[in-house]
């Protein structure tokens, strides 16, 4: 298993070569997968779960990203410096996953949240979980 400073590096290197894809005017599927990828070793920071999927079975709930992976990607991707200090920054108040029911994901997909964030929610003044609140989510911590 990765320490934290092994996993910040190689997000960091993946950072770098995705910063170059963008300077080249390469579409985003040329990197985004690999910086999923690197994002995906740090789903233990912020993991939370839904109310009603505590006890359920790992077939029967849907691991979600609290904030779609595209504005977490974008800020990632924006940080200038880049430092192993701003990528966990940016990791801790965005990268959150979230235990929820198979019923829960299909609310907030017709309420046309499944990947973006609430019309007028803003990064800086408004909660990571809105759109959890918009479609009446209640949520609690596991780590």
């Amino acid at each position: 298993m990765r320490t934290l400073d092994q996993k910040l590096n190689c997000i960091k290197n993946v950072i770098i070569n995705a910063q170059k894809h963008v300077k080249a005017g390469d579409p985003p599927r040329i990197y985004s997968q690999y910086v999923r990828y690197a994002l995906n070793e740090f789903t233990d920071i912020n993991f939370y779960i839904s109310d009603n999927a505590k006890g359920m079975k790992r077939k029967d709930v849907i691991h979600e990203h609290v904030i779609p992976d595209s504005p977490v990607m974008s800020k990632l991707l924006a940080l200038d410096p880049l430092s192993k200090e701003s990528i966990l920054d940016i990791i801790k108040r965005y990268y959150v996953i979230c235990v929820i029911t198979k019923e829960e994901d299909r609310l907030l997909n017709a309420a046309g949240l499944r990947s973006k964030m609430p019309e007028g929610w803003s990064d800086i003044s408004d909660s990571v979980f809105a759109r959890y609140q918009k479609v009446g989510l209640s949520i609690s911590r596991l780590s």
